[in-house]
């Protein structure tokens, strides 16, 4: 809060309406006027920076300021986490990857090792994938942590990590040309989780081939 008499800082204030409004592009702005007027504070600016860039779905300027803030912070795992998100966006794999890893040692966070599960995937990582899945699946917690997935590019659905694990899972075995374990793997998913529509979609095209 202001002091009364205390000189007024009319960036700060700009900028807090632009982010409770959602004005994100008058927020940047503020952002860099307070970052010209004390350098001194140019990484919580840039921490700053980076997460309304991350709000406002600028992919690309979120790994970059953030990226800043990371050589400088490197313990600052809530920038470290949304430059991760942001590098899986612009299909930057390997990045991304690397930091999910830095994450998952950190935090053990089940919804970490999953993502790193399925950049493995696309990595065509398969031996690494299985292992990943493997230390996700067998824990408890899989079964009651959920996880938002793409289902089509404006569909999106909520399920329990553990079905979404074991739909990667059906996913490598269909890569490695094991087509039976592949179908199994899928209907494990739907028994965890009978209406997710990503396995129902995998075993249609199983049944297809």
């Amino acid at each position: 809060m202001q002091k009364s008499g205390g000189p007024v800082n009319v960036d700060s204030i700009v900028y807090w309406n632009a982010r409770i409004h959602g004005d994100y592009g008058v927020a940047v702005n503020a952002l860099y006027y307070m970052m010209a007027k004390n350098p001194q504070r140019s990484v919580a600016y840039k921490d700053s920076l980076a997460t309304i860039y991350y709000l406002a779905a600028s992919y690309q300027k979120c790994a970059a300021a953030g990226t800043e803030v990371l050589s400088l912070q490197p313990d600052n795992f809530r920038i470290m986490e949304i430059v991760a998100i942001s590098q899986r966006i612009l299909g930057n794999t390997r990045t991304s990857l690397e930091l999910y890893e830095i994450l998952y040692s950190k935090t053990a966070s089940l919804t970490y090792a999953y993502f790193i599960a399925e950049m493995q995937f696309n990595l065509q990582r398969y031996g690494e994938c299985m292992t990943t899945l493997e230390k996700l699946i067998s824990s408890e917690n899989s079964k009651k942590e959920k996880i938002e997935l793409i289902v089509t590019s404006d569909t999106k659905q909520t399920v329990a990590l553990l079905a979404a694990a074991l739909n990667i899972k059906g996913m490598t075995y269909g890569q490695l040309g094991k087509k039976e374990a592949a179908r199994e793997a899928f209907k494990s998913a739907l028994s965890v989780e009978k209406d997710f529509a990503l396995p129902k979609i995998n075993l249609e095209k199983i049944d297809k081939k």
